[in-house]
C-alpha cells in the first residue's frame, strides 16, 4: 500500500538528481530504512532510481561520452551482482547497518570531494582506476544506492564540461539501474508489487524533477549540499546505532 513516506521519497528523489545529478538514493534509502525494512526500502528506490535516470536523460541527450561509459559498465556490473547477492543472503539489521555506514562514509567522501575540489579535478587516473572504481561503485549501488557519488570521482578527473559530465553519469547510472532491477528481481529482493508500487510514484518523481530543472540555477549548491549531507549523516548514524 502506498503511504505518504514513498511518495515524497519519489518526489525528492527526481527534485535531487535533476538538480544535483547524485544523491537521491543515498539521501533517501537510510531515511526510508529508518521507517520500513531495509531491504524494501532498497527495492521500492530502484524502480525511482531508473525512472528519475530516465528523466534527467531527456534532458542531456546524446551529450555523453560513450566511450567512457562502455569501460566502466562491465566493472560495475561485477559490482553489482556482488552487492545484489550481498543484499539478498544478509539479514535485515545487516542490510541496515550496512545502509547506515554506506550513508556515513558517503556523506563524509561529499565533503572531502568539497574540500579538495582542486586536487580530484587536476588529479589524472587510468582507466584501469576506472574499472576498480567502477566495481565498487556497483557494489555500493546495489546495497544502497549511492554507486553514483563514487563513480563521480572518476568522472571528474576527465575534465568534462558540464552538460556531458551530468549525460556520461547518468547514461552509466541509466544502464546499472537496469541490471540492478534485473537481478534483484531474479534474487527476489524486488518483488511485482514493489515494482508496481515504484511505477505508481512515477508522477511524484516527474514533478520533483521538473520542480528541480526549474530551480537548478536559483539554488546555492553549497548551503543545500551541507544540508543533504548533514541529513544523510544523521540517518545514517540512527540506522547503525537502532
Amino acid at each position: 500500500m502506498i503511504n505518504i513516506l514513498p511518495a515524497i521519497a519519489a518526489f525528492l528523489a527526481g527534485f535531487i538528481k535533476t538538480t544535483f545529478g547524485v544523491g537521491a538514493g543515498v539521501f533517501l534509502t537510510p531515511i526510508l530504512s529508518i521507517v520500513m525494512d531495509p531491504k524494501t526500502a532498497v527495492a521500492i528506490m530502484a524502480p525511482m532510481m531508473l525512472l528519475s535516470d530516465i528523466s534527467t536523460l531527456g534532458l542531456h541527450w546524446k551529450k555523453w561520452v560513450i566511450n567512457s561509459v562502455s569501460m566502466l559498465i562491465p566493472g560495475c556490473i561485477i559490482g553489482i551482482v556482488l552487492g545484489t547477492y550481498y543484499l539478498a543472503w544478509a539479514s535485515p539489521i545487516v542490510i541496515q547497518r550496512t545502509i547506515g555506514t554506506v550513508a556515513i562514509i558517503f556523506s563524509m567522501l561529499q565533503i572531502l570531494k568539497q574540500q579538495k575540489a582542486d586536487y580530484f579535478s587536476n588529479l589524472k587516473m587510468g582507466s584501469y582506476y576506472g574499472v576498480a572504481i567502477s566495481v565498487i561503485a556497483g557494489a555500493a549501488s546495489a546495497i544502497a544506492h549511492s554507486g553514483g557519488i563514487i563513480i563521480t570521482i572518476y568522472l571528474v578527473t576527465l575534465g568534462l564540461k558540464k552538460h556531458t559530465f551530468v549525460a556520461t553519469l547518468t547514461l552509466f547510472l541509466f544502464i546499472s539501474d537496469i541490471v540492478k532491477i534485473f537481478l534483484y528481481y531474479k534474487l527476489g529482493v524486488l518483488t511485482t508489487n514493489i515494482l508496481i508500487d515504484g511505477v505508481i510514484l512515477a508522477p511524484a518523481l516527474f514533478i520533483g524533477s521538473w520542480l528541480g530543472s526549474r530551480l537548478i540555477n536559483k539554488l546555492t549548491d553549497k548551503q543545500f549540499i551541507i544540508i543533504i549531507n548533514a541529513l544523510i549523516f544523521i540517518s545514517g548514524l540512527i540506522l547503525v546505532l537502532k
